[in-house]
């Protein structure tokens, strides 16, 4: 069973610049991962309990953004986890929530959430990306966050 470092920190939306440089350190470490989270008062928080979120379509109500680094097999991946149901890609562009260049929509399921793959051949843009992870978590998240988003960073342990 693998190992992981795990770190998490607080970013506002004034000043992404940690959060994109923790993506773009992250890129670079395949079977690393970064979650992006809108930060709510946890007594708000009114997630499907137990066996009934089997049966729910829908996911937390506090969206969290993944970006997932790429390896020799796979390309980098961004997920995005919302109990907003169907159509949620639609949601997003209509709001002007839009993918950064390279990025492509490869899933839109009212349950599993959005999956975005890295398919350009050009290099990642951590700035975008972290605009994207924010703007997408915030459209999403129904409660308060006051602009401050929860980043969680898990890297492989060596």
């Amino acid at each position: 069973m693998a190992s992981f470092d795990s770190e998490t920190f607080i970013v506002e939306l004034s000043d992404l610049t940690d959060l994109a440089d923790v993506l773009l350190e992250v890129a670079l470490a395949p079977g690393s991962w970064v979650n992006v989270e809108p930060d709510v008062d946890e007594s708000l928080r009114a997630d499907v309990p137990g066996l009934f979120a089997w049966f729910s379509a829908r996911g937390s109500q506090v969206p969290v953004g993944t970006f997932v680094a790429g390896s020799d097999r796979d390309a980098p991946s961004v997920g995005l986890d919302h109990s907003t149901g169907r159509g949620a890609g639609g949601r997003l562009s209509d709001a002007g929530v839009v993918a950064p260049s390279g990025w492509l929509l490869r899933q839109d399921h009212p349950k599993r959430g959005l999956i975005w793959e890295f398919a350009s051949q050009s290099s990642l843009d951590g700035a975008m990306l972290a605009e994207f992870l924010v703007a997408a978590t915030g459209l999403f998240c129904p409660l308060l966050s006051g602009g401050r988003f929860r980043v969680a960073v898990h890297t492989p342990r060596t």
